[in-house]
């Protein structure tokens, strides 16, 4: 999640081995990342036959992490890595916009207000002020990279026929994998109403396949660099299902979890996309030492999710996520002082689009019949209805929305290479 701050620099660097300057290299990193993400969180309104969006929380995010990496070369040009993020301090904190909140005023059921006398009383959504906080391991990731053409191998072409530089850009590719290891997994349903204190945990217990490839080439003092990333997930059995706590869904969801949505309302982690477009200005270059300034662009498309968002703690359950589009810029400053010590500091903004947090569908057709049959609060036995529905933020009208939300953050890391 993090680790791309700390490698935007040198993006096409791969340990190597069984080479003349190095029968065996062992690169070692640890870096600090300061990240703060700030939310308002709207609530749409039905007013004057339309829909429209109210502003209803301030949401912060604050992390502070330390992220480690260690990397092997097996051969010419191929490594082995494995590198795990610890968050000493993940804090959530949100409070009202306004004075006037939807929120608390609220009459509408969980479950509808289908049954009898319907909803006639407050009943509020979510605490309108909390903190909550995580502490841990992230889900360590494993992986092996691979750079099939590396420009400082390749020969110089012909200095009486082409001007001086090299034939070719380094080509780097790699594979990683995320393990979902660990005895804890990240659960929702203790915060919100239910908040019992004390720290919870990162690790969401997903597979992840991650494919990359990136391309750089030296060009007198300009180093340009591109790469492109690929991520499908497959949550593990292990990952939180909102069914594990049926009393916090609707009143369905004792039977359908136990029946025809059985195994459907759990955790649903995001297929991802993205690409990285920056450029280093090197300032001085004497093979062994080396500075350079870093400056890079990148995108991240993040698909349609159920799983942890902004409003998941407050709620006390996982809600289905729209997609959206992370745009980011930064700023680095790399160091090697020797061939063996390296070291990058690093200035991020990222911007993430606007986007629903609460957009669960409301059922389908599980028994065949050409409809959807639901329950809304009445108790009959509706095994169409999707347990995750909630008709205080699921419905159209009564949806939560990120808008766009800003982060900036602070990375600095230390290499030591044997």
């Amino acid at each position: 999640m993090l680790l791309a701050l700390i490698l935007a620099a040198q993006i096409t660097n791969v340990a190597d081995a069984a080479d003349e300057k190095h029968p065996l290299e062992v690169d070692l990193e640890a870096g600090y990342v300061h990240a703060r993400t700030q939310t308002k969180i709207a609530r749409e309104t039905t007013a004057g036959g339309g829909i429209q969006l109210n502003d209803e929380l301030d949401h912060v995010r604050e992390l502070d992490a330390v992220e480690m990496r260690l990397a092997v070369g097996l051969w010419h040009d191929l490594e082995l890595h494995a590198f795990a993020t610890l968050a000493i301090r993940d804090q959530q904190s949100w409070s009202p916009t306004g004075s006037v909140s939807t929120l608390a005023s609220n009459t509408v059921n969980v479950s509808g207000c289908g049954g009898a006398g319907g909803c006639s009383t407050a009943q509020p959504i979510l605490p309108l002020t909390g903190t909550t906080q995580r502490q841990g391991f992230f889900d360590p990731t494993v992986g092996i990279a691979w750079a099939p053409i590396n420009e400082e191998r390749e020969m110089r072409l012909r200095p009486e026929l082409f001007p001086e530089g090299h034939a070719y850009a380094t080509w780097a590719l790699g594979v990683d994998y995320t393990l979902p290891i660990g005895n804890r997994t990240d659960d929702p349903s203790r915060f919100g109403f239910n908040s019992p204190g004390g720290n919870g945990a990162e690790s969401r217990k997903a597979h992840v396949i991650t494919a990359w490839t990136a391309f750089s080439k030296r060009y007198k003092v300009f180093e340009p660099y591109f790469k492109l990333s690929g991520s499908l997930p497959f949550a593990a059995k292990s990952a939180y299902d909102n069914c594990a706590h049926p009393e916090l869904l609707s009143d369905v969801a004792v039977a359908n979890c136990a029946g025809s949505w059985n195994g459907e309302t759990g955790y649903k982690p995001p297929f991802e996309a993205g690409a990285v477009l920056g450029a280093e200005l090197v300032v001085a270059d004497t093979g062994d030492q080396r500075f350079s300034f870093d400056l890079r662009g990148a995108m991240t498309w993040h698909g349609p999710s159920r799983g942890y968002n902004q409003v998941s703690d407050a709620l006390g359950k996982l809600t289905y996520t729209d997609e959206y589009l992370t745009t980011s810029g930064s700023v680095g400053l790399y160091g090697r002082v020797a061939r063996w010590f390296h070291m990058r500091v690093y200035g991020m903004l990222s911007q993430d689009s606007a986007h629903f947090l609460t957009h669960e569908d409301i059922g389908e057709d599980k028994n065949g019949d050409g409809k959807v049959t639901i329950s809304e609060g009445t108790g009959v036995a509706a095994p169409d209805q999707n347990p995750n529905y909630d008709f205080r933020v699921d419905q159209p009208g009564r949806r939560l929305r990120a808008e766009p939300a800003l982060t900036w953050s602070v990375t600095g890391t230390l290499s030591l290479n044997f």
